[in-house]
């Protein structure tokens, strides 16, 4: 998918480099890293270009990728640490 924005540059907290904003729309394959939004919401509206640019499908996967906070992150981390292998 192209977008006007695909050559905007941002510092990617994922990969620890700079990114295009078209790396960002196809990081996981056919979707979206799932940290778009948080990462470019200052730039433009974000929301607005994946709403026009994913089918509802790839929106529902979308949404369904997201990355939870980090303290869920950590119990869940925690939770499968202590279960016997």
């Amino acid at each position: 998918m192209k977008t006007e924005h695909d050559h905007k540059l941002i510092r990617c907290p994922k990969l620890g480099d700079e990114m295009t904003f078209g790396y960002c729309l196809q990081e996981a394959g056919d979707l979206p890293c799932p940290r778009i939004v948080s990462c470019w919401f200052r730039a433009f509206d974000v929301a607005k270009v994946l709403e026009e640019h994913l089918t509802s499908e790839q929106r529902q996967r979308f949404a369904l990728s997201a990355p939870g906070d980090k303290v869920s992150s950590l119990i869940e981390i925690i939770e499968r640490a202590k279960k016997p292998s």
